[in-house]
């Protein structure tokens, strides 16, 4: 990629640098887009947790059951 320095002269004789603008709102575009992931990822784990918590809770009565596994198989092709 060439990074020839391209600047901009406003009217009030100061000039800009376009490539220093370009790279810096890209950066903040960028590391945005990490934290919403970051941010997705961790609401994706806490809805599996509170899933397994409550088919736990509720179906299993807390215990283990051999037909726990049958549950979630049936669960996960219903959703």
């Amino acid at each position: 990629m060439n990074k020839k320095k391209q600047e901009v002269v406003l009217a009030n004789d100061m000039q800009i640098d376009e490539n220093a603008i370009f790279e810096r709102v890209s950066e903040i575009i960028e590391n945005r887009k990490t934290r919403a992931t970051t941010y997705a990822n961790s609401e994706i784990t806490l809805m599996f947790w509170e899933i397994g918590r409550y088919v736990n809770s509720v179906i299993l009565d807390s215990k283990r059951a051999a037909y726990g596994k049958r549950i979630v198989a049936t669960l996960s092709q219903q959703l």
